[in-house]
């Protein structure tokens, strides 16, 4: 078996990309940060390797299992209160929800964009739970991962104070589809958030590619302030996105937030606990915004 913190330091260095933020976690040096993933790496007999900015395990499909039995029995660990538990959310639910971070969790970047590579750090044990934004959470029936939804808010189209939309508005002209559809309309890598995705392009809309797979404001938002773009947000987005405005038009889509763990922590005291805590974080904003709207936590056997 490795010690806890030799593979804290891989994990962490993985999920945060970097071996600075992972010591600033563990309250090490980068230095030693470094010593521990090397020597992880050597029991394991795996590399890393860095691709579109992330750091990946390289090595034998024997080395990858042994080390999935090893997060295993220290997820296990870290459940049952011998270490912080981790948390990866987005970019608006990071500042908004996770900040101060919840009593015994360790918060991630909260910069990642889509909802791929956080569901793998769950499958693979890096991480213990993920706050995400709807519609593209895990299904019901998915045989690792399970959602529980805190509240629901519908997505809006959003553009420039100045944009030619708002302009034909004032005007008094009413909009169509093919109005939005004829300005560039953001479109994130595909896969991104595939049902999102699938939902804008029937209305013609994702059609200005962006290569963005961690968060900056000045390519989403920050882009959309800048020229003729359409983008799209949630309330809780909008609170950092900028001064964006909404167009009325009501999108097919809902979305919300929702805690995802892995099946065997549903129920989890601690698992619970956090729902309840970032339901409370939640309510202020219900109420104040009654477009966000509560989801009650399940019933009781």
């Amino acid at each position: 078996m490795l010690s806890v913190d030799k593979l804290a330091a891989l994990d962490l260095s993985q999920w945060l990309r970097s071996g600075q933020k992972a010591g600033q976690r563990l309250h090490i040096n980068q230095a030693t940060v470094s010593r521990r993933v090397q020597h992880a790496l050597r029991v394991f007999e795996l590399g890393l390797l860095k691709r579109e900015q992330e750091w990946e395990l390289q090595g034998s499909e024997q080395s990858l299992a042994l080390l999935a039995l090893e997060r295993h029995v220290h997820q296990t660990a870290r459940w049952g209160g011998h270490a912080p538990l981790r948390i990866e959310g987005t970019y608006w639910s990071g500042p908004l929800l996770l900040t101060p971070a919840p009593e015994g969790w360790l918060g991630g970047r909260h910069d990642t964009v889509g909802v791929q590579r956080p569901q793998q750090w769950l499958r693979d044990r890096v991480i213990d739970a993920w706050l995400t934004g709807g519609p593209d959470w895990p299904e019901a029936d998915d045989p690792e991962l399970c959602t529980l939804q805190l509240c629901t808010m519908p997505v809006h189209l959003v553009v420039a104070p100045e944009h030619p939309l708002l302009l034909q508005l004032e005007r008094g002209e009413p909009l169509s589809w093919d109005d939005v559809a004829a300005f560039p309309s953001l479109a994130l890598p595909p896969g991104t958030y595939p049902k999102v995705e699938a939902s804008l392009r029937a209305l013609g809309l994702w059609s200005s590619p962006t290569r963005m797979t961690r968060y900056r404001r000045e390519r989403w938002e920050g882009k959309g302030g800048q020229d003729l773009l359409v983008a799209y947000a949630t309330v809780l987005s909008e609170q950092v996105a900028g001064r964006l405005v909404r167009l009325p038009m009501q999108l097919p889509i809902s979305s919300g937030e929702a805690l995802v763990v892995r099946r065997e922590w549903t129920d989890h005291p601690r698992t619970l606990a956090l729902a309840d805590l970032l339901r409370q974080r939640l309510e202020p904003w219900a109420a104040a915004h009654g477009e966000l709207v509560m989801t009650p936590p399940p019933s009781g056997p």
